[in-house]
């Protein structure tokens, strides 16, 4: 399975791929949406108030690395929105194009895992049937390595790299998602509009199970 791999995808992939499951599987966090809509309607209002410095003020104590923060630089030094949007687009699909890299690896390995089980039972078998005529006692032995060859390669497909696979291209969806969402948050900073207004717009991006907590701090202050 891993020669196959290393055929299929250079090992820079293989690596890659295998420090992609370590963060997936032991240091993923859960993207907070609403707290990242929260953080746009928070930036508007600094930008309403206090313009550019009140941004380039709040950039230095805002801890994030995301698409929002790099646009938001690239305003406070002079580029036009068109040029960040542009900018922020593009390394938006490289940065999936790269994620799916570790998901290709995985699914390769999930696809070739089974086929080499088969292997390892087309083996068993033939030397069963060489023993077949002089040793019959030994059938047993060399039937059971052919069984157990298909249940290892079963077992690696589809408890290992298949889910490793698809929890690698969930990730990379969601964080294309979320990609998207700050960069549309963006343009409403830019356009000093209401929290309101940008809660309604952004919404979309999120399930409606969710969206309570969305616009509870604003049921709050109306009460």
């Amino acid at each position: 399975t891993l020669a196959s791999t290393l055929i299929a995808h250079p090992i820079s992939h293989l690596i890659r791929g295998i420090k992609a499951f370590v963060v997936v599987f032991f240091k993923f966090t859960e993207h907070d949406f609403v707290k990242k809509i929260e953080e746009v309607c928070e930036f508007s209002q600094i930008y309403s108030k206090n313009g550019l410095p009140g941004l380039e003020e709040k950039l230095k104590s805002y801890k994030y690395d995301n698409m929002l923060k790099d646009g938001l630089n690239m305003i406070v030094q002079g580029y036009k929105l068109e040029e960040v949007n542009k900018s922020l687009e593009t390394g938006l699909d490289r940065r999936y194009d790269r994620e799916m890299i570790d998901y290709y690896v995985f699914k390769t390995m999930g696809a070739v895992a089974p086929a080499y089980g088969m292997v390892g039972t087309l083996v068993g078998l033939i030397f069963m049937l060489r023993v077949m005529g002089d040793s019959p006692e030994k059938i047993g032995p060399f039937l059971a390595v052919a069984l157990v060859t298909t249940l290892y390669g079963l077992i690696l497909a589809h408890l290992v790299f298949n889910p490793i696979s698809n929890k690698l291209q969930h990730q990379a969806e969601i964080n294309l998602r979320l990609g998207v969402m700050e960069i549309e948050g963006l343009k409403y900073v830019l356009e000093k509009q209401h929290p309101i207004y940008i809660k309604d717009n952004l919404a979309s991006f999120i399930a409606p199970a969710v969206r309570k907590r969305l616009y509870k701090t604003i049921e709050t202050k109306g009460k």
